[in-house]
């Protein structure tokens, strides 16, 4: 009977320690600030092929040279689908949280924010 209640304690103990929430650390969010230099940060892989996508895509849609462009932001986020927080209707989007990052480039008279996940897809959200 002991034996019996060591196991069961055992496996209980591995079922709730599976279940708990990872002990990392989170990435922390990178706050705004009020100066008008906009400093882009090291960039992981994931996200420098994020905003080498979105270079290529601002380049090739305003006809500019990617030299004539400035990264203003790279943000880490969770979209809610895989629309990456940009549906367009009629279609239909994946119900999942996907990890990607919001980019936002400057030309001199633009301004783009693009939406990408953690592959490099990106979408372009906004133009002003």
């Amino acid at each position: 009977m002991r034996r019996v209640r060591s196991w069961v304690w055992l496996a209980a103990t591995l079922t709730l320690s599976a279940c708990a929430p990872n002990g990392g650390s989170q990435t922390p969010t990178p706050t705004s600030s009020t100066s008008a230099v906009a400093v882009v940060p090291t960039l992981n892989a994931d996200a420098q092929v994020a905003v080498d996508a979105a270079m290529r895509d601002v380049a090739a849609h305003l006809g500019v040279d990617p030299s004539a462009l400035r990264v203003d932001q790279v943000e880490p986020r969770q979209w809610s689908d895989s629309s990456l927080g940009c549906p367009q209707p009629g279609n239909l989007y994946s119900q999942i949280v996907t990890p990607g990052f919001l980019i936002v480039i400057s030309s001199n008279t633009k301004q783009l924010e693009y939406h990408a996940d953690a592959r490099g897809h990106v979408v372009l959200c906004r133009e002003t």
